[in-house]
């Protein structure tokens, strides 16, 4: 059976949630950064790039953009999970209401489902 959590559980939760939203923040900014200077440099660039050079810079944009994108959905649910933390509903499954699994917010603390109701959703997504 599931048990809600305790102050100290609650506590160390708490302060794994802000380091990663700290890291997130630091990777999106390093991103957000690199493709300032991309721009940047290629009002620069000579246009007789190969096209081997061109694919390649195209290759590492399109696989930053995508570790960006999952970087920004996970600061969103961290973000939640902060926020249910305030409101007092951290720990609860967002579907069922039943307690979250101890073990399940320690090896993901942005959780907001129950293991068994995210199941469910990953069988039958929207």
């Amino acid at each position: 059976m599931n048990t809600p959590l305790t102050d100290s559980q609650r506590a160390q939760l708490h302060t794994v949630l802000e380091r990663r939203k700290a890291e997130l923040l630091a990777d999106l900014g390093e991103v957000q950064r690199d493709t300032l200077s991309t721009l940047a440099g290629r009002e620069g660039a000579e246009p007789a790039d190969d096209q081997k050079d061109q694919a390649d810079r195209q290759a590492l944009g399109t696989v930053r953009d995508a570790e960006a994108t999952r970087d920004h959905d996970e600061l969103v649910a961290v973000r939640a999970a902060l926020a249910r933390m305030a409101d007092g509903s951290y720990g609860e499954c967002s579907v069922c209401g039943q307690p979250v699994a101890a073990e399940r917010l320690f090896a993901q603390p942005a959780a907001a489902r129950c293991i068994a109701c995210q199941a469910q959703a990953e069988a039958h997504p929207r």
